[in-house]
């Protein structure tokens, strides 16, 4: 029963970081949805069931899996100006596999996975566009909370289950799928038009500076820190770099609108 309590303890994890989100705005929810509330739960059960070293190693891989995200982000955000969430969902996904295989080798090197990973991020950031002030209408949905929450815990059970067999490397790209994210854009997308999915996107995007930081901190503070302080101290990272606030052009909604937030 080892997988259910991992399950269960991720998922309500990321169901009160994206409540507390959820009352913030489209934008910072996409932001919290960047976090690395998959990839530090399964980072905490690797330490304890893998040791130190497969741990370092994931997180090197969860740093370039920044990447594969921003290109998901980035997919999405621009198909959705022109189709429906499935198209949308499926240029985000195919955005994602194209940087499958660069993430994947960049994951040797921690210096290389932080180069592509930012480099990614700050594309997905500038190039996803922008419209003019929208007003939706007014929509709320906890079923969603529950649902990433879920999916959240038995991605995290998934890969600490598997890590024996797939090795670090993937383990580590596995924790950072776009779970969360996936599931809210195509939430946004249905409820509020392709400029309500764009705003969550765009502070998505920004939120991957914030996984990167957690990553290559543990990374880089287990050597002096320990791992489980290097742990508590990158979470601490990706909060701080969560903080920061994001200017570039925004799109407006109404308030209380969408499923997870009142709008900006």
């Amino acid at each position: 029963m080892d997988w259910l309590f991992k399950a269960v303890m991720t998922a309500a994890m990321v169901l009160l970081v994206m409540a507390v989100a959820g009352r913030s705005g489209r934008r910072w929810a996409g932001v919290a949805a960047a976090l690395p509330t998959i990839t530090a739960p399964t980072l905490a059960w690797l330490l304890h069931d893998r040791g130190e070293a497969f741990a370092v190693n994931a997180a090197v891989a969860s740093v370039s899996a920044s990447a594969v995200l921003a290109g998901f982000s980035l997919g999405y955000a621009w198909a959705s100006r022109r189709g429906g969430v499935l198209s949308g969902l499926g240029w985000g996904l195919a955005g994602g596999l194209a940087m499958a295989w660069p993430a994947f080798a960049a994951s040797a090197s921690l210096s290389h996975a932080l180069v592509l990973s930012l480099g990614c991020s700050a594309l997905a950031v500038g190039f996803i566009p922008a419209g003019p002030r929208e007003r939706a209408a007014r929509r709320r949905s906890h079923r969603l909370l529950v649902c990433a929450a879920i999916a959240a815990g038995g991605t995290t059970a998934l890969a600490a289950t598997l890590a024996p067999v797939l090795g670090s490397v993937a383990i580590g790209l596995l924790a950072s799928l776009p779970v969360i994210s996936g599931a809210v854009a195509m939430v946004e997308h249905a409820s509020g038009g392709h400029r309500a999915a764009a705003v969550f996107l765009r502070g998505y995007a920004w939120g991957l500076f914030g996984k990167a930081a957690f990553g290559a901190a543990f990374v880089l503070l287990t050597p002096h820190t320990g791992a489980p302080a290097a742990l508590i101290l990158a979470c601490g990272c990706a909060g701080l770099m969560s903080l920061v606030r994001l200017h570039p052009p925004s799109i407006d909604v109404a308030p209380g609108a969408g499923p997870l937030s009142r709008a900006e």
